[in-house]
This record gives C-alpha cells, sequence and structure tokens, in this order.
C-alpha cells in the first residue's frame, strides 16, 4: 500500500482552503498517485469534500509472445515498363578542325563551338527487377 505523507496532504487541504468558493484541486504524489479536493461554500459555511486518492496503475504494452518464423522463400521477378520520353540537356563539347581561308590557305581552328543543347530522349521499353516474398 502507498502511504501519503501527512505534510503533503495538509498541504493540498490548505491550498484548497485558500481557494475561492466553489473550487477543486487536483495534484500527483509521486509518479502512480494521485489525489483531488473540492471546496463549495454555501452561505457562511465552508462545505469541504474529502480528499479523494486514487493510486494510478501504470500502463504496459503486453508482452509478445514468440511466433513462428514466416515460411517462404524470396525471387527475383523482371517486368517490362513503358519509361516515358523526355527533354534531356547534353553537353556538346567543341570540334575543331581544317578551316579553308578565302585565300586560299587553310589554318587549324574552331568548326563548331559547342555548348549545351536540348536532346528529345524518344519513349522505350525497360526491363527492371524487383524482389518478392513467396510464401510456402
Amino acid at each position: 500500500m502507498i502511504q501519503i505523507p501527512l505534510f503533503q496532504v495538509v498541504a493540498v487541504l490548505g491550498v484548497v482552503g485558500l481557494i475561492p468558493a466553489q473550487s477543486s484541486m487536483q495534484a500527483k504524489f509521486g509518479r502512480f498517485l494521485r489525489g483531488a479536493a473540492s471546496v463549495a461554500q454555501a452561505g457562511h459555511r465552508l462545505h469541504c469534500a474529502p480528499v479523494v486518492v486514487q493510486p494510478r496503475v501504470p500502463h504496459y504494452a503486453p508482452v509478445p509472445h514468440c511466433q513462428p518464423a514466416p515460411r517462404g522463400h524470396w525471387e527475383t521477378v523482371q517486368e517490362q515498363v513503358m519509361v516515358p520520353g523526355f527533354w534531356q540537356e547534353q553537353h556538346v563539347p567543341p570540334t575543331y578542325g581544317w578551316i579553308l581561308q578565302s585565300c586560299g590557305h587553310q589554318v587549324w581552328g574552331v568548326i563548331d563551338a559547342g555548348g549545351c543543347r536540348q536532346v528529345w530522349i524518344p519513349a522505350r521499353w525497360e526491363t527492371r527487377c524487383r524482389q518478392v516474398w513467396v510464401s510456402c
């Protein structure tokens, strides 16, 4: 049985006595015990309800029972998936080569400066693998 120190009960009743008419107070004593008191004033008399102390039982989750391991195995499944087309930005390096000038001389230089360009990648079928659990 849980015992409440007398000074804690007196302190709760003392505080409740200072509270205005028709009031109540609740308190927790430790981890698993709580109490409540209420005061109602009628006319010149003070009516005190008894202090109610309720032990609080902690709620613990039930211990799971051991269950047998599931029977089965993993299998690899291959699926054909349609991947939609999309635009892709590609880097094009500069192209160098011989350039024929108007006077007939050949010089080595940049033919195409390169840079980035948008390229359309068409829709295509892909084979994708995934693992699935097969029960026995």
